[in-house]
């Protein structure tokens, strides 16, 4: 991970009364600390809760099987999944967005603080998937790293959600600087990392994977015309 990305999410930190009360509630404020805030007043409910159910039926989830999530965060997207009857666990790079996870994933499998490229496979899921994520590493390096553990931790499925496309990346830098004031200076050093799917195709066919880009509509999302989306599947 880049480390000017990281000192920014170790920043990130909720108070008691922000995570108590209306379920709506609290999932907002866990999507707003994994950084869902940053423009445009962030995105509407419905379009996360749409985001949320596609997502659990492009990893094959239901009550009853279980899910690790790579770059959990705060641990907004395993809150839903907790409160559909799925077993979570997961894992990020900042310790105070996992204090927060733990706070409201209490009978979360596991929840660990550390590198995506090391994080412990002993225990297996039905799916392993990553929101928003792979965007931040430094290299395809690291991400193959990363993917190579996700194939090891998952028995099922694994989901990349809002994977910055390369053949957009003029377009996502334009709109940047037109829209955010000193965008150039501002986000200096924090550079995103951008994808081909090509990438993604080349590790599935070297494990024996299915590859699928499926569209995940998020209507409000600023992000959504220069991200997509892959997910893998054993034959």
């Amino acid at each position: 991970m880049k480390s000017k990305w990281h000192e920014i999410w170790n920043r990130r930190t909720a108070t008691k009364d922000t995570l108590t009360g209306d379920w709506q509630k609290i999932f907002l404020e866990l999507k707003r600390l994994n950084g869902f805030d940053l423009r445009e007043g962030g995105i509407p409910l419905s379009s996360l809760l749409a985001q949320y159910e596609r997502t659990k039926d492009l990893l094959r989830l239901s009550a009853g099987q279980s899910v690790f999530e790579v770059g959990c965060g705060a641990g907004a997207n395993l809150y839903l999944m907790q409160r559909d009857g799925i077993i979570v666990g997961g894992m990020d790079y900042s310790l105070s967005l996992v204090d927060t996870a733990r706070c409201v994933l209490p009978d979360a499998r596991e929840l660990s603080c550390g590198a995506a490229d090391a994080f412990d496979t002993t225990q297996t899921y039905d799916a392993v998937f990553a929101n928003s994520v792979f965007s931040y590493f430094s290299d395809t390096d690291y991400a193959h790293r990363v993917l190579t553990l996700m194939l090891e931790k998952s028995r099922g499925a694994i989901g990349l959600l809002d994977l910055h496309d390369r053949e957009k990346k003029q377009a996502f830098h334009d709109y940047s600087v037109a829209t955010i004031p000193n965008y150039t200076e501002r986000y200096k050093g924090l550079d995103k990392l951008f994808y081909s799917r090509t990438f993604f195709e080349d590790f599935a066919q070297r494990n024996g994977l299915r590859v699928a880009f499926p569209s995940i509509d998020v209507p409000g999302y600023w992000n959504t015309p220069f991200v997509f989306h892959c997910f893998m599947y054993r034959k």
